[in-house]
């Protein structure tokens, strides 16, 4: 029987194709000629999702394989956590569903221990990740950027980019930019702020809205407090959830034009405000704000509907709440015969 050390070229790679990831990593650690074989060949890593997190003293790195949310292993999600020890060591724990393994590391502090190892997951050859999910809670500023993505020769492809408790624009730059603007569909932002007073601080996006990642994604979710850039940034999108400090007139009734001569039949915007620049103006165009009370029928007579020009199929709903504006684009067989369509 031929040894995997003596397994000729073409099928050792069609053996590798068939691992998994923790399969392949306990492969490479058998001897020097399989690691230099995997590290030359770069099999593809069956992994869809990853997502790191953060606490005080401790690292979280969570990696899926095909869609399987069972631990490892019965199923392919892989749980890491690196936790800081006195004296620049770390504890690494890999939780398993039979029985968790442990070790730890002596003089390897937590940062290089884990930009270490995520790196290398990095310089693997990876699919379009199905989602990427970074935590910024208690990370310390800047690490990720110099010491992870800064070092990848490509983009990381993705298609939905997960970016939680982000308290200044500096945290997304530190991600975004290193995505692949070509494959990134969706972004979705939390921002960390304190929900006692949700409008106080409202994040400056200018250097964001500027990037290719930004003006090629199609969806885009931001929630947690309000942002400050013109309308005219999100205006590509198909899908919007957003928050504004201040909520112009002017900006809503382009917006309307934007629906109204688009190509695309396929876009929803909620544009969320604190404050309108001039409230009647806005009852004298929308008529009075739709009530939180108000039941479906009530909302449905209430919203505006317009003809869309050079369009028989599709009409533009407008929907005028107490706090934020819903724009959208409906099949015009769906509008209720009761309800009056504006040309």
């Amino acid at each position: 029987m031929v040894s995997l050390i003596d397994m000729p070229e073409v099928p050792m790679k069609k053996i590798l194709e068939k691992l998994e990831y923790v399969e392949i990593q306990c492969l490479r650690k058998t001897c020097h000629s399989l690691r230099h074989f995997i590290d030359d060949t770069q099999p593809e890593q069956p992994i869809t999702v990853l997502e790191i997190s953060c606490s005080l003293d401790k690292f979280s790195l969570l990696i899926y394989g095909k869609n399987d949310p069972q631990l490892y292993p019965s199923g392919q999600r892989i749980h890491i956590e690196y936790q800081e020890l006195e004296g620049e060591n770390t504890r690494i724990t890999w939780l398993r569903r039979d029985k968790n393994r442990q070790k730890t590391l002596l003089n390897d502090n937590i940062f290089n221990t884990f930009s270490h190892d995520f790196g290398l997951i990095l310089k693997c050859k990876l699919p379009t990740l199905k989602q990427f999910s970074i935590n910024f809670k208690q990370m310390r500023k800047g690490f990720l950027e110099k010491s992870i993505f800064k070092k990848k020769e490509e983009p990381i492809k993705v298609h939905s980019l997960i970016l939680k408790n982000a308290t200044c624009q500096g945290d997304i730059l530190e991600v975004l930019p290193y995505t692949c603007a070509e494959t990134l569909e969706k972004l979705e932002i939390t921002l960390d702020i304190d929900w006692k007073s949700p409008w106080i601080t409202k994040m400056d996006i200018s250097k964001i809205v500027v990037l290719e990642q930004w003006k090629k994604t199609k969806e885009l979710h931001i929630v947690g407090g309000p942002v400050a850039a013109g309308i005219q940034n999100f205006e590509h999108f198909s899908f919007v959830n957003v928050k504004f400090e201040l909520v112009n007139l002017r900006d809503m009734l382009r917006l309307k034009e934007l629906f109204l001569h688009t190509p695309s039949t396929f876009k929803q915007y909620r544009i969320n405000f604190q404050n309108l620049s001039d409230r009647d103006a806005f009852i004298q165009e929308f008529g009075p704000p739709i009530e939180r009370t108000a039941t479906y029928f009530e909302v449905r007579r209430a919203t505006l509907i317009f003809e869309r020009p050079d369009d028989k199929e599709n009409v533009v709903t407008i929907g005028f709440f107490p706090n934020f504006f819903e724009f959208r684009i409906i099949k015009k067989c769906d509008v209720p015969n009761d309800v009056e369509v504006v040309n």
